[in-house]
């Protein structure tokens, strides 16, 4: 054998555990979740394998509509706002100013939260009857607390969103802020130097250097935000729900013999988000290899 094959033996060898982990508890379940959505599903009752009826009747609902338009939405504006903030947050941070760490720090915080405990800070705030509305009754804003804008169980969807933004806003700033902590300030200072403003030495200096930075933070809050089900299950209207929570209710059927129509769900959940990041990150490397990178 030589040292080329011995080396990638090694990797293979170094890699294994991991891989393996990842084959049990990822491959594996959603290997059977296709299985049962085709019609093998005994468990079930159900054994007209290959079938495609579990996902023309899913495909074909008004409920899935919907459920694809309002999961889009509760995952993409989350996502936009939070890499904005997040980015602005640990751009700020870098200057040299007073309150800086405290700035960190404080920002930092969510991240030690679990989202279940955002939710139930959301609804403590801006419920009807939380502090937000009692103390604009209080003020004589409103004239009771139930004249307060619906926030909550909407299909707005603004509270799923509140809980977005306080735990991924965090999220962003803290990988941003790891990104920028490699970039020395030699770069801006000297662009500064030749004239540049503030926002064009950002843009054309420091911006090109965090972006990987800011896809990759963006692109795990997508990918979150897109598969989740507590939070819209929890906040959210009882119809229209997301596709996570259309799944769950299939599964919860009393008619186990649908339950295939749930497992149907959770592929058509996996192929769209991992579609949608792929043109992303493919997008992405298209304006990379514009700008003369990898």
């Amino acid at each position: 054998m030589n040292k080329a094959r011995r080396r990638q033996l090694s990797i293979f060898l170094g890699l294994a555990p991991a891989l393996s982990v990842l084959t049990v508890l990822f491959v594996g379940p959603l290997a059977l979740a296709l299985i049962q959505s085709l019609g093998y599903a005994p468990i079930f009752g159900v054994r007209e394998f290959p079938t495609l009826r579990f996902y023309t009747a899913v495909l074909g609902s008004t409920r899935f509509r919907l459920a694809f338009w309002y999961t889009m939405l509760y995952a993409l504006v989350p996502t936009v706002l939070s890499t904005i903030f997040g980015t602005w947050l640990a751009v700020a941070a870098r200057a040299r100013m007073r309150g800086v760490r405290f700035l960190s720090f404080f920002v930092r915080l969510p991240l030690v939260v679990p989202y279940l405990v955002g939710a139930a800070l959301v609804v403590a705030l801006f419920a009807n009857g939380g502090l937000v509305a009692r103390v604009l009754f209080a003020v004589g804003i409103i004239q009771n607390t139930g004249d307060f804008p619906r926030i909550l169980f909407s299909a707005g969807g603004w509270g799923i969103m509140l809980v977005y933004l306080f735990k991924q806003v965090p999220f962003t700033f803290v990988v941003v802020s790891s990104v920028l902590a490699g970039i020395g300030p030699e770069l801006q200072e000297a662009a500064r130097t030749l004239g540049a403003s503030p926002w064009r030495a950002f843009r054309h200096v420091v911006l090109p250097r965090i972006f990987p930075g800011i896809v990759t933070s963006s692109l795990l809050v997508f990918a979150f935000n897109f598969q989740s089900y507590e939070i819209p299950l929890l906040l959210g209207p009882g119809f229209p729900g997301t596709l996570p929570v259309e799944a769950l209710r299939r599964f919860q059927l009393p008619t186990i013999a649908r339950r295939p129509e749930a497992m149907a769900y959770v592929m058509i959940i996996t192929t769209l988000s991992g579609g949608i990041l792929f043109l992303y990150l493919r997008a992405y490397r298209r304006w990379e290899r514009s700008r003369g990178g990898v």
